[in-house]
């Protein structure tokens, strides 16, 4: 008899875990277990769950000279939009991040927003607002995906 689909040939554990990870997501079975948490850790353990995709950053130059990137270990001040700094400052660019996954929080973009500001040559951030990404302009992309966004700024 002939094989009609060409499938890889997989050791039975590594099937198993696949059957493991997979088919109660697949068909909606839930666990009943002691405590909770059991079934969320299961499914985080799982290879392949999870955000498993990085925030996309965006950035743009408010002029075309560029400031020297800032070292990794400098810190960068958020402020949000209500909030704003004392000091005198120069703007150098916009930044947006987008999370491509409904894992990604607000801390997890706000670092990815940090690490692009030190790479701009900026100290700060300013202005950062979250919203879903289908709701700005222009649109950022789907629809109960978080996006950040800012301006980078350098004190004087």
């Amino acid at each position: 008899m002939k094989h009609l689909v060409n499938l890889p040939k997989l050791r039975p554990r590594r099937l198993g875990l696949l059957a493991t990870c997979l088919l109660p997501a697949a068909f909606g079975v839930g666990m009943r277990a002691p405590h909770r948490g059991f079934l969320a850790t299961h499914t985080f353990a799982c290879p392949g769950s999870g955000s498993g995709v990085a925030p996309s950053v965006r950035t743009t130059y408010a002029s075309s000279e560029r400031q020297r990137p800032r070292s990794k270990s400098s810190v960068v001040t958020v402020y949000t939009r209500e909030e704003k700094p004392a000091r005198t400052y120069e703007l150098l660019g916009e930044i947006g991040v987008l999370a491509h996954s409904s894992y990604t929080g607000r801390d997890e973009l706000t670092r990815y927003a940090e690490g692009a500001a030190r790479q701009m040559g900026g100290d700060a951030i300013i202005d950062v607002r979250l919203d879903d990404a289908a709701s700005v302009q222009p649109k950022a992309g789907e629809q109960g995906m978080l996006y950040l966004s800012g301006s980078v700024v350098r004190w004087q």
